[in-house]
């Protein structure tokens, strides 16, 4: 069984980092998780901060 956890943003690049970090430390009773993370047209750099995780997680820009 496979969990998708979808993290919509838009302007979180202070954020971002540290909530892709809680939602991948967090327990999920043995069930694989899938990371989605959806970028709303962000203005502040977040496009740029998500880049560091597209090798782990899936990375959706609008």
């Amino acid at each position: 069984m496979k969990l998708s956890i979808i993290i919509p943003v838009y302007n979180e690049k202070a954020s971002i980092a540290q909530i892709i970090k809680w939602v991948e430390d967090a327990q999920a009773g043995g069930i694989e998780k899938e990371i989605i993370i959806v970028d709303d047209c962000s203005t502040d750099g977040t496009r740029e901060e998500l880049k560091k995780f597209e090798s782990r997680h899936r990375v959706i820009y609008r």
